[in-house]
């Protein structure tokens, strides 16, 4: 072939360059429409990007891009996974068009909504805010247990035996009952130095949420209920008394259902959270002459968890069939473990008038609490279909460092079996830890991605792809407990005795509390 002619093998060269020129173009293209930005400028426009939802939307199209570009090593969990990320991706390229007509147009994959409302109800089914509750059900067995052994101390050392040393669990996720004992031993007691005494309780609250639409809040709303029992043993020497108390503790959280009127998504579409504790707790006071007192308190205990939640939104598109954007109803559950560090130090002084026990006193608790590194279980979407949403949550520590300033007061009326005694508590509760709470999520799938090679997933909860935070509400840094009860002892010298307690000043919690409890010596 001579410069000035073109032969066919030469023609055939030019065709297929040009042909590789046009897929490498498309692809570029491609590319191009997977760009991140169909949820972060949804998103943005909404005023979200920093809180939970927004966090965990964007988490949502990271993760499509990336199994995107890797359809063709994924195994039927990691489609699945694919499909449901890219059918939100789509959805918030549809509300971007539609809010404005100079937006890309999105594909045919879309949820087909016509309101924004609707988007970011699928988008709070996502991202497992559910799960915050636990760590606030974590640090009340132990808390519960300090209450008991307070109020059998009081008892001994000849106070009004009120002993509110309720807490809420992270400056106030949870208030229970304390107790308190009967009428206080006399240091010429005749039924012996050995001690024991049992404990019930019963408490109910509501946590409200952050938000009425849930949306820009950073926690769900709640119903809990608790019930406990606590059995100890002690031993008196002159001012000093040594003990053990080991205690049982279950709670119920059910999450409250949310809705936005005129969308079928739900916000929050039920869920649950089960947890079964055991405490052990070390105890040890010294009283003096003047009725001054200190007493140290140091436990550990364990717990297991049952967590549940409703994983739902609804497709309008009406070629459900080729597209495969169908409704999404699943179940989500997990059952992680987890313990706790506590110890306690109380100082006061009882004074009293006659019949009359005025106890002022003042207090420090701290508490470490640490669930293990858990992932859910996906049910898929119906009998038959792949899981591929379940979430993965990085180990959580929460610290709490309480001061407590309370007083209690007790008058003893004798009768013929023996005497009652009305008693009155307050306390004040302040939270030095009141930072909000980091949960670190991610999707399950990543590691099994990582694993089998597919491209910048990752294992773990360090440099990951799909991983996200969600935070809490800063612990309520003071609050207030107030307790009204009666206690009565016989001839024999058993104690028993009813407290029922509630919490005050708090910005988003009511609860209240009933104990009921019993003591003796031998």
């Amino acid at each position: 072939m001579n410069s000035g002619n073109f032969s066919f093998g030469d023609i055939r060269r030019f065709t297929a360059i040009a042909v590789l020129a046009g897929i490498q173009m498309l692809g570029a293209s491609v590319a191009l429409a997977q760009t991140p930005v169909d949820i972060p400028n949804f998103i943005s426009a909404q005023g979200l990007t920093n809180t939970n939802l927004g966090q965990s939307a964007l988490a949502v199209q990271r993760t499509c891009g990336r199994l995107a570009q890797n359809q063709n090593l994924l195994d039927p969990s990691g489609t699945e996974l694919f499909l449901r990320c890219n059918e939100l991706v789509t959805t918030a390229g549809d509300r971007n068009f539609d809010n404005n007509p100079d937006a890309p147009v999105p594909g045919a994959r879309t949820l087909t909504y016509s309101t924004d409302e609707e988007l970011l109800a699928a988008f709070q089914q996502v991202n497992g805010e559910e799960v915050q509750a636990s760590a606030n059900l974590s640090q009340t067995a132990s808390y519960d247990q300090f209450s008991t052994i307070g109020a059998r101390l009081e008892a001994l050392r000849g106070g009004s035996s009120a002993s509110v040393t309720s807490v809420a669990a992270n400056g106030g996720e949870f208030m229970y009952g304390s107790g308190g004992g009967a009428a206080a031993d006399s240091a010429a007691s005749p039924f012996g130095p050995w001690g024991w005494f049992v404990r019930g309780t019963y408490t109910s609250g509501e946590r409200d949420p952050t938000e009425a639409a849930g949306f820009a809040g950073q926690e769900n709303g709640f119903d809990y209920t608790q019930y406990g029992f606590t059995v100890g043993i002690d031993r008196r020497n002159g001012n000093e008394v040594w003990g053990f108390a080991l205690g049982y503790n279950s709670y119920e959280v059910d999450m409250q259902n949310a809705a936005i009127p005129g969308i079928d998504t739900p916000v929050v579409e039920g869920g649950k959270i089960e947890t079964d504790s055991v405490n052990g707790t070390f105890f040890y006071d010294l009283s003096s002459q003047n009725d001054v007192y200190f007493s140290l308190l140091a436990g550990y205990g364990t717990q297991s968890f049952d967590m549940a939640r409703n994983f739902i939104y609804f497709s309008n598109n009406t070629d459900q069939a080729n597209t495969g954007v169908v409704d999404q109803q699943r179940f989500m559950s997990a059952a992680p473990d987890g313990d706790s560090l506590s110890a306690a130090l109380t100082l006061g002084r009882a004074f009293y008038r006659g019949s009359v026990v005025f106890d002022p006193y003042i207090g420090l608790t701290y508490d470490r609490v640490t669930i293990d590194r858990f992932a859910e279980v996906d049910s898929g979407n119906g009998a038959t279909g792949p899981d591929g949403m379940q979430l993965a949550f990085d180990e959580q520590t929460i610290d709490s460092v309480r001061s407590r300033v309370g007083i209690q007061l007790s008058n003893n009326f004798n009768t013929s079996f023996g005497s009652i005694r009305p008693m009155f508590s307050a306390e004040w509760f302040h939270e030095f830890e009141d930072k909000p709470r980091v949960i670190r999520a991610k999707y399950a799938l990543e590691d099994a991605l990582a694993e089998e090679g597919v491209a910048d997933f990752s294992t773990g909860f360090g440099d990951c792809v799909s991983c996200f935070d969600l935070v809490s509400e800063a612990p309520e840094t003071d609050y207030f407990v107030v307790g009204l009860g009666i206690g009565a002892t016989t001839q024999r010298g058993f104690q028993s005795f009813l407290m029922l307690e509630g919490l005050l000043g708090h910005s988003y919690l009511s609860a209240y509390a009933l104990t009921v409890g019993l003591r003796g010596q031998f």
